[in-house]
């Protein structure tokens, strides 16, 4: 029979393994005959079924506790029970019953029974209710009454809630403290349930100091932890909803929470906490709809449960979600104005976007009261642009822009504006992942377009060249983060080539491939989320020189050519000849549709179709550049696009087809590009695995050019190619490329073995210098972020790749031979990528199908 001591062991290691816990109170603690006994049976069993989210079937168990340990006689025993109800109750929203039951049982002990219950009424007053200074007195005294007691699981309790409220208080080395004290007593008790949460926040704390890549992988090991024990721990899927924010991952960040909605029964405590992270992240999806019900619901909840300063929060996400959604301003700026109080006074995180909020909806009501409002908001906002985070640092720059936009001051708004990017690139420099490094500058899109607004006001082309390079690209302009892949990473890369093989197979055999591709994507769910906790260098890119960059442009006989889109409308800025010149273009939206004729009408005449190449030519002339080729003369053009119109065949244009012509992302990363050098300038490497025509051009250009290191067949395998392109001069593949709009860094040129992923680029020590891939769609990139672009040409410029031959869209497989032989003459020759290029569209220009191919071809970089 189970002795008391064993009883209370089990009660207070219950969270190491509930489910054992509750079994083994149901069958041997429930019905023994020591009332006492018995009550703490009950006990497990009501705490195992409340943290399931059946909170009824709790109170019922935790009322029959109650009942056995008043028969019990034990004072200690019924107080211990009374406290367990009274948090329980609070969780469940009825916060005044339940604060007033942990008050009865507090005030009936002393001691360590005493010290238990002040664990739990501080994580009511601290976490519930963020009363972190009561909070903090309970925890203070309740550690005094465990020093020494020997009682490391409950003092490893309240190390944890001390860091949490530290955190709260902003005393943040405190809290590493605490945090790092309760992981020690955790690893050293051996509960898996206490190492989790051990795990979970000390990547809170990372989060919270900034440490993005840090706070996702603690977050990632306190989840494996958490599904080993058979758990979903609600306050870690918010937590990494937060952090998939921060990272501007919003759909990663919806999925998350939706389905931990789902996942189990929950309490209306965890039910209110999911709904607000749903509504957040739906409104930064841009489901406004989703946003609104999801908030509106979350502060029904938080009303009720006496949460008011949570409820500020899904107050603020309501009210946001519905100003996106283009509601009324007088009826919102009512509500914001009462918002923004009642969050000044409660002192909330989340103050300095409730005044920026308040603030746009105030702009936007004509009436003296509401510009009053604006300004005294905008200069409130203001203040925490010199707070801790970057992210909250940022916001406060905002306002000041804002601020100085009203007053006209122009110098003053781009100095803000410039500030609060500079928050941002100091966090976007500690990330690693690619894709973290793109997305991460969403959340500098309103102060990059601010800025730019207010240089094409100011009437100074420089000026205008400077802030239209100053968010365009920044992530590929960072130094690249090079780590090699854990062992982990390189297995599953290795498995999801080996799953893309069964999956080709299986769908050439007609078989059901479902599982199959389950299995692919969870692989790559697996290698995305181990690759965003790659650590950055934590150097910024340098804003762009003018002066430099006119001087390497007059050296290079080059004129640059860059676009940049304003409040709708397309503005070109040249540069070339010690000068700057901007020309008004006109309406964006033609452009965009110009640029989609223009690869129709490609696809149409690679297929030997009738097609207007002339006329689509013309057309993108006229909605791209306008005059802007007025004066440029017999100069080498490069231009950089913006990210809506990337994927422009340059080539068709009259005004460049009869000109070197390349392309660049920025400005920034065509100087890179142009001073980068070829580690070994003789190497050339030609990769054939075999395409539907046998990769004919790779024998082709071997066959006039033996020095070439040929890999085809099924030598061309993934381990041989990378080995055979880290450090080429130039280097040619010719393999079928598949470009993931929906995952572009899992892109990839099908090899002998399988997917050659943009991922394993990333473990090259020295990127080919120059790349011709000369497969369909090749060169296609997605915009993501704010001015950021991901794909496979993308990824290898960032690596420090010079310049990049790919097409556009689809390709003749005979005409690219042709085009290809031609492309590789003129490189052996001496000639550039641009100059190269040309060569190829001069020489098909009299066959309708091979101009049109070598139309499709176009340079990034140079």
């Amino acid at each position: 029979m189970v002795t008391r001591d064993e009883a209370e062991d089990l009660l207070r290691t219950l969270f190491a393994d509930p489910a054992a816990a509750r079994a083994t109170a149901a069958a041997e603690l429930v019905p023994h005959p020591d009332p006492a006994v018995a009550s703490i049976g009950h006990q497990v069993v009501g705490i195992v079924v409340r943290d399931a989210g059946d909170p009824a079937t709790a109170l019922v168990e935790l009322r029959t506790a109650l009942r056995l340990a008043r028969r019990s006689g034990e004072r200690g025993r019924w107080a211990d029970v009374l406290a367990t109800l009274g948090g329980t109750l609070c969780t469940m929203g009825r916060v005044g019953e339940g604060l007033r039951h942990l008050d009865r049982a507090a005030a009936a002990l002393d001691g360590l029974p005493l010290a238990r219950v002040l664990v739990r009424r501080a994580w009511v007053l601290g976490f519930l209710l963020a009363r972190f200074e009561d909070s903090a007195a309970d925890l203070q005294r309740a550690l005094g009454l465990f020093a020494g007691a020997g009682d490391h699981v409950w003092e490893g309790r309240a190390l944890n809630l001390e860091g949490l409220v530290a955190v709260g208080l902003g005393d943040l080395d405190r809290a590493a403290r605490a945090f790092g004290a309760y992981s020690a007593l955790s690893d050293a008790v051996g509960n898996g349930w206490d190492v989790a949460l051990a795990r979970h926040n000390a990547g809170w704390l990372a989060f919270v100091r900034g440490d993005l890549p840090g706070a996702l992988e603690l977050y990632a090991d306190a989840s494996a932890r958490y599904d080993a024990l058979g758990m979903t721990d609600v306050d870690l899927v918010t937590d990494r909803c937060e952090a998939y924010l921060a990272a501007g991952l919003a759909g990663d960040a919806l999925e998350v929470v939706e389905r931990a909605l789902v996942a189990r029964p929950l309490q209306p405590r965890e039910e209110a906490d999911l709904l607000v992270a749903v509504a957040q992240a739906a409104l930064a999806a841009g489901d406004f709809s989703r946003a609104t019900s999801a908030a509106d619901a979350a502060g029904r909840l938080l009303a009720r449960q006496s949460r008011h300063v949570h409820r500020l929060r899904a107050d603020l996400l309501a009210v946001t979600a519905r100003a996106e959604a283009g509601l009324p301003a007088g009826p919102l700026l009512r509500r914001a104005q009462r918002l923004v109080d009642a969050s000044r006074d409660a002192q909330v995180a989340e103050l300095p976007q409730a005044l920026l909020l308040g603030a746009r909806l105030a702009r936007s009501v004509r009436s003296p009261r509401a510009a009053g409002l604006a300004q005294g908001w905008l200069e409130e906002a203001a203040l925490f642009r010199r707070a801790p985070r970057g992210d909250t640092r940022a916001l406060g720059w905002l306002a000041l822009a804002l601020r100085r936009e009203a007053d006209g001051d122009v110098g003053g708004v781009l100095r803000a504006c410039d500030h609060g990017l500079r928050a941002i690139d100091e966090h976007q420099a500690t990330l690693g992942s690619p894709e973290l490094r793109a997305v991460a500058t969403g959340q500098g899109g309103a102060l990059a377009a601010l800025g730019t607004r207010t240089a094409l006001a100011s009437g100074e082309a420089r000026q205008l060249l400077r802030w239209s390079e100053r968010w365009r690209a920044n992530a590929l302009a960072l130094p690249p983060a090079y780590v090699q892949h854990d062992p982990a990473t390189t297995a599953d890369l290795a498995a999801l080539r080996a799953q893309h093989r069964r999956l080709a197979q299986a769908r050439a055999e007609g078989a059901v491939t479902e599982r199959l591709q389950a299995r692919a994507t969870r692989l790559e769910q697996s290698v995305r989320q181990r690759l965003m906790h790659a650590r950055g260098t934590g150097v910024a890119p340098a804003a762009l020189d003018v002066g430099e960059l006119l001087d390497a442009l007059a050296e290079d006989d080059t004129v640059l050519v860059e676009l940049t889109e304003v409040d709708g409308s397309l503005h070109a800025l040249v540069a070339g000849r010690r000068r700057v010149r901007h020309v008004p273009v006109g309406d964006a939206a033609p452009a965009r549709a110009a640029v989609d004729f223009a690869l129709y009408t490609l696809r149409q005449a690679t297929r030997g179709r009738r097609s207007q190449l002339d006329v689509a030519g013309a057309r993108l002339q006229r909605a791209l550049l306008g005059p802007a080729l007025d004066g440029v003369g017999n100069a080498r053009v490069v231009v950089s696009a913006t990210t809506a119109l990337q994927g422009i065949p340059w080539g068709m244009v009259p005004g460049l087809a009869d000109r070197p012509v390349t392309s660049t992302p920025s400005a920034r990363l065509w100087l890179r590009a142009r001073s980068a050098a070829a580690v070994d300038d003789r190497r050339v490497l030609l990769v054939g695995p075999g395409l539907a025509t046998g990769g004919a051009e790779v024998p082709a250009v071997a066959a006039e050019d033996p020095r070439a290191e040929v890999l085809d067949g099924g030598a061309a395998t993934v381990e041989a190619s990378l080995a055979a392109l880290d450090g080429a001069a130039l280097a040619h593949v010719a393999a079928h490329g598949h470009f993931r709009e929906d995952s572009p860094l899992f892109s990839s040129l099908t090899l002998a073995d399988g997917p050659l992923l943009v991922h394993d680029l990333q473990r090259l020590a020295r990127p080919p210098h120059r790349v011709v891939l000369s497969a369909c769609e090749s060169g296609e990139m997605a915009p993501v972020g704010a001015q950021e672009l991901l794909g496979l040409s993308a990824a290898l410029l960032s690596m420090g790749t010079a310049g990049i031959v790919s097409s556009l869209g689809e390709v003749d497989d005979a005409a690219t031979v042709e085009v290809m032989v031609v492309l590789h003459a003129a490189l052996r020759g001496g000639a550039g990528l641009g100059e190269a290029l040309l060569a190829a569209r001069q020489a098909a220009a009299t066959d309708p199908v091979r101009a049109a191919t070598a139309a499709s071809f176009t340079v990034l970089g140079t």
